[in-house]
């Protein structure tokens, strides 16, 4: 840099501003900031315990709801068994319509005094456990002392089902049981929907357990249906047999299975020994804290601008100076680098009239930079993607190694034969073709505006839906690779013209996620996609025949609506992937 050496400033200016604005400013609103934000973690830690305890309870009320409703049907229909005035035809006519028509009774099993089996009735469509002859004793001791014993619940298709027995009683003396298999999809039913409401549909979030501990009901009905053993579950760490001991509750903050920080709470219930568990990531459940600190942190840079701006209202004396430093601007925004301007304000005004001096001599040769600029940027445009060349001159591109997950569809185009093609051509035509070839399929490539990603050999690798997002990228894809197989009947004719060869191409595309950014060293990156999606493709170019098209299930599925010929070849084993893929020839 020319110029004379900068003066460093007396009395700064950025003190002066300071001292009115920032101490006016920053001090008091972070304290408040601070504050609040203590205040509003406290508020979110206990409106999440009610919320995780109000929807235990709904759960909770959900099960009371069911298996009142199960004792209500067995009580009826022990009414009708003991009715002396029907005839035993009418009894068995009587409870199958109750069994039919009560919403949480699809059967009923009838038991003599000692516990021998009589009779199974049930809707046609119900499928039930094999009923147990005798029932446990312990079932029909509590039956008897408490007017209706439920036993633990056992696996049974379409889910789990809870035994509930009722004892049938003539002035005093027990002449039977009536039982049944309570099935609990209806619990199942509302844990997924709230689950499903409340939490997103994350997996682990609400569940109901026993005391043995297994999960009786969970958003994944699958698992439910199975009574898996809760006992891995960290919610239930340090909580030992309390579930299982009268109204039971808990809540608090713990470590889950995959190290993530939750929030969760355990509620027991009073007439089973098992309780309500629900439970989300820390971050859920505070994300409103973010918002919070976010608002906090606008707040204090918004008071901070405005006590700036008074401050420089204050420093409005200074007028003169800046007056100079103007007219000094206009004549650097004339070009006229040739003048030179000096202030002494002793302040920071004073370095800068030093750095502008300084900056006219530098203007001059920052010119010439920035016509080389813009020849590098064409020549990066050579090896990268026009929005990534713009981002990277902006700085606006992230140039850390590393990516983010992105759906993207993947295109590879491979020469069908390559070898025999080189064998036949010298080194510098079989150069010079390649060299055409992929001209022209970048050219098709950015013209349905997808990125070329490398060039493997005689392959060439593209994508659509990053670095830029496009909902159409599926459909982009397959509008390029029909491009590809069309102009490249118009191609072989020069080239079989030219070096008697004719160039075919494979094509494999997949759609779906992928890891897309930067990939390399400190030193030397390229920005590329990696991932199953990658492999996928990759490996339908290695299948496709010569001129073919080839693209999956994930792709079609993607492309929607759009006018393409499908031809569905069915399910195909890929290398390196234990399950088949779902393959499609695209016909141009």
């Amino acid at each position: 840099m020319s110029g004379k050496p900068r003066r460093k400033a007396m009395i700064p200016f950025r003190l002066k501003l300071s001292l009115v604005g920032g101490l006016l400013a920053l001090v008091p609103l972070g304290v408040v900031g601070v504050r609040l934000l203590d205040i509003n973690a406290d508020e979110l830690r206990v409106n999440a315990w009610d919320f995780q305890l109000a929807v235990a309870d709904d759960v909770a009320r959900t099960i009371d709801v069911s298996l009142t409703g199960v004792q209500d049907g067995l009580d009826a229909v022990a009414r009708v068994l003991l009715d002396r005035r029907l005839d035993q035809d009418a009894v068995v006519e009587l409870v199958i319509d109750l069994v039919s028509a009560r919403e949480f009774l699809d059967h009923a099993i009838v038991y003599d005094e000692a516990g021998a089996l009589v009779d199974v009735i049930r809707e046609e469509a119900a499928t039930i456990p094999a009923p147990p002859d005798p029932p446990p004793a312990a079932l029909r001791a509590q039956a008897l002392g408490d007017d209706v014993a439920r036993g633990r619940a056992v696996v049974a298709s379409g889910g789990p089902r809870l035994p509930v027995v009722v004892p049938l009683r003539v002035e005093g003396q027990v002449t039977g049981f009536v039982a049944t298999f309570a099935s609990l999809r209806g619990v199942q039913q509302r844990v997924a929907r709230l689950a499903e409401v409340r939490f997103g549909g994350r997996r682990d979030a609400l569940f109901v357990i026993d005391d043995v501990p297994r999960i009786l009901a969970h958003p994944d009905a699958a698992l439910a249906a199975q009574l898996p053993s809760a006992e891995d579950q960290p919610i239930l760490e340090g909580v030992g047999n309390g579930i299982v001991s009268g109204r039971f509750m808990q809540s608090g903050e713990y470590e889950g299975a995959g190290g993530e920080e939750m929030v969760g709470s355990l509620v027991g219930l009073e007439t089973l020994p098992w309780a309500v568990a629900v439970q989300v990531s820390h971050d859920v459940a505070y994300a409103s804290y973010g918002e919070m600190q976010r608002l906090v942190i606008a707040t204090l840079v918004v008071v901070t601008l405005l006590a700036l701006l008074v401050a420089f209202a204050v420093a409005r004396q200074i007028t003169q100076p800046i007056e100079t430093l103007t007219a000094f601007a206009q004549d650097l925004a004339d070009r006229r680098f040739d003048r030179r301007v000096t202030l002494d304000t002793r302040d920071e005004l004073s370095v800068l009239g030093d750095v502008m001096s300084a900056a006219a001599a530098d203007l001059q040769a920052s010119e010439r930079r920035l016509h080389e600029e813009a020849a590098i940027r064409s020549d990066l445009g050579r090896y990268l993607p026009a929005d990534l060349v713009d981002k990277v001159v902006r700085r606006e591109q992230d140039m850390k190694l590393g990516g983010d997950r992105r759906d993207v569809t993947i295109l590879f185009a491979d020469v069908v034969a390559f070898t025999p093609l080189t064998e036949k051509l010298s080194a510098e035509e079989v150069v010079a073709l390649l060299n055409e070839l992929f001209t022209i399929l970048t050219e098709i490539v950015f013209r349905h505006e997808g990125t070329v990603d490398k060039f493997v050999g005689d392959c060439v690798m593209a994508m659509w839906g990053a670095p830029r997002d496009m909902p159409d990228h599926a459909e982009r894809a397959l509008a390029a690779a029909e491009d590809m197989m069309r102009w490249l009947e118009a191609g072989n004719e020069a080239w079989r013209e030219r070096h008697g060869v004719t160039i075919e191409l494979a094509i494999g595309i997949n759609s779906g996620e992928a890891i897309v950014g930067n990939v390399g060293s400190e030193s030397r990156m390229e920005f590329t996609a990696i991932g199953d999606t990658v492999n996928v493709a990759a490996r339908l170019e290695t299948i496709a025949r010569p001129s073919q098209i080839l693209a999956t299930q994930a792709t079609r599925r993607r492309a929607g609506e759009a006018p393409f010929e499908f031809v569905d070849l069915g399910d195909r084993e890929l290398s390196g992937r234990a399950e088949p893929v779902r393959l499609y020839e695209v016909r141009p």
